[in-house]
């Protein structure tokens, strides 16, 4: 009895995470194509040998017309078992290129989970998380950008659209400068201006809600020095934003969501860091 869940499944991915690629020719086609190639090529040397026979005096025996069409076929044999084995290949290489992609995304989803149970980071860490993720990222994309099967495709953008909402978004949400002048035993004061004037600030209470952490964290840098001298410790975010963040090179991945990602809303503190890192 088979599994039902496991078809209801594969449809779901189908319909939801499989873009579909419009095929320049068909299977169907193809084979089409191949057959009245065959057939031409049979009349075209029936004919060719009628010619030979009518200017030459000798006659032609069924035996050399049968040889002749041998030979043509033997070729045609050996051309489909070329193109056979190079397409069996193709397969074989897109199983191997999937499932070293599903890996690093497994990478990816242990190196977040490892700083968000990281409740005493620090600028160090951080870097370290950034530098790690980047190579990840510029590893996957070479991996993902030679994924052609469709299916394949599918399974790969899935679990990275998991990795990225489960594990990396819950890990920068955990970043915050609340933890981080904790962790460095900074001072949150500064010149009569402290967390709480920035967490009520009117610019800040004016945004939509997913925006209000970005703000307070924008305030706190633009009104307290000891967050201003924070910015070069951190190593810079631009790879990082561009293989997990921007629009253009995270369009196809998020394939199949209504929605769209934003570094202000899922990672505010790196968020306004990289602003300021310009």
């Amino acid at each position: 009895m088979p599994d039902i869940s496991m078809f209801k499944k594969r449809r779901v991915i189908k319909m939801l995470y499989e873009k579909k690629y419009k095929k320049k020719i068909s299977y169907f086609l193809q084979a089409v194509i191949v057959l009245c190639i065959v057939l031409l090529s049979l009349t075209y040397t029936t004919c060719g040998l009628l010619a030979i026979q009518s200017l030459t005096v000798e006659k032609i025996k069924i035996t050399d017309v049968f040889n002749t069409i041998a030979q043509i076929a033997t070729a045609f044999a050996f051309f489909f078992a070329v193109y056979q084995y190079r397409k069996n290949g193709e397969k074989e290489r897109q199983i191997i290129i999937a499932n070293e992609a599903k890996l690093l995304i497994d990478r990816m989803s242990h190196e977040s989970d490892k700083l968000a149970s990281n409740a005493k980071f620090t600028d160090r860490e951080v870097n370290e998380f950034i530098s790690i993720m980047s190579n990840f990222g510029c590893d996957f994309k070479t991996l993902y950008d030679e994924l052609t099967d469709d299916l394949h495709k599918a399974m790969v953008r899935m679990r990275w659209q998991d990795m990225h909402y489960n594990h990396l978004s819950r890990a920068l949400s955990s970043l915050t400068i609340d933890l981080l002048f904790d962790n460095l035993n900074l001072d949150k004061k500064h010149d009569s201006y402290s967390f709480f004037d920035a967490r009520f600030d009117d610019s800040t209470k004016s945004q939509p809600k997913v925006l209000r952490e970005y703000m307070y964290t924008k305030n706190i840098f633009n009104n307290m020095s000891a967050a201003e001298e924070l910015i070069n410790s951190f190593t810079n975010l631009y790879l990082f934003e561009q293989y997990y963040f921007d629009h253009e090179g995270t369009n196809d991945l998020m394939y199949g969501l209504l929605s769209r990602l934003d570094f202000r809303v899922s990672a505010p503190l790196l968020s306004v860091i990289k602003e300021k890192q310009r």
